[in-house]
């Protein structure tokens, strides 16, 4: 089990495998999240993103990725808007759904974060054939 790092899936595997689980208590973690989930089928990854500033806790979600797609639908039919076993009557219900893709991690090598403005990209300079007019205005100063 992983926590905040990216898994190598075969080339031919898509999102439909991963679940967004969301609404965990602080207190829970990635074993936990296996006892609970493993029912449903093999896991091949848990990832629970942690705060940036205080790596000690998370963020209140986790990407669960199952083997199968049968699998990820049956953990967000059984757990979607239910308590996580042994946080039963805290009022913390789980939010699960299939994981959207982050269409932004591949592209350009960066972080995966929007630390790049569109303009400043060769794909947008390419298509419009230009840079914008505040560097064009910063270059001539």
């Amino acid at each position: 089990m992983q926590n905040d790092t990216a898994v190598n899936l075969p080339s031919g595997s898509n999102k439909k495998n991963t679940v967004y689980v969301a609404g965990l208590a602080p207190e829970v973690n990635a074993d936990q999240l296996l006892a609970a989930f493993v029912t449903f089928g093999d896991i091949i990854d848990i990832k629970i993103p942690h705060e940036i500033h205080d790596q000690s806790k998370h963020r209140g979600f986790a990407f669960i990725t199952f083997s199968h797609p049968s699998d990820a639908q049956d953990a967000i039919d059984n757990f979607d808007l239910n308590e996580l076993p042994g946080y039963q009557g805290r009022g913390k219900f789980l939010k699960c759904s299939l994981a959207n893709p982050d269409r932004f991690a591949s592209e350009g090598g960066g972080s995966g974060r929007f630390d790049k403005a569109i303009w400043a990209t060769d794909q947008w300079q390419q298509a419009h054939g230009e840079k914008p007019r505040d560097e064009v205005e910063v270059e001539g100063q």
